[in-house]
């Protein structure tokens, strides 16, 4: 159990690290453009305030990796409480179904960001 509570506050730990806005993008940083994960993290700000058409325009993909993510996190989470390590996470179960889903929605944001840039999907996100 003790190895779950670490599990569970290195999870939040970390969220609240990329939820504090601290952490930028250093792509933007550097070019001064939004790279194709741009804006996903104040698209998790709008899903978590209910607002699913700010989360859109922040980046399309986001419901599903944040979706995808939880079901991961909450497999391993399970499996370090089972077995005191998170050692089959991703190899079945709902987290071998998740890690696909990610895998998709990342793909998708590629062409998604190229086509932001053409004024699709909201056009480019400010960075």
């Amino acid at each position: 159990m003790l190895r779950a509570s670490a599990y569970g506050a290195g999870v939040l730990a970390i969220a609240c690290v990329l939820g504090s806005g601290f952490v930028r993008c250093p792509v933007a940083m550097l070019t001064h453009q939004p790279c194709p994960g741009c804006g996903s993290t104040r698209a998790i700000r709008a899903l978590l305030a209910l607002d699913f058409g700010t989360a859109f325009r922040m980046n399309p993909t986001a419901p599903f990796v944040v979706l995808a993510i939880g079901v991961i996190v909450a497999q391993g989470l399970w499996n370090v409480a089972r077995d005191g390590n998170a050692g089959d996470l991703g190899l079945r179960g709902p987290s071998r179904w998740a890690i696909y889903g990610l895998c998709a929605a990342t793909l998708l944001e590629v062409p998604i960001w190229a086509l932001r840039f053409f004024g699709l999907f909201g056009g480019p996100v400010p960075v």
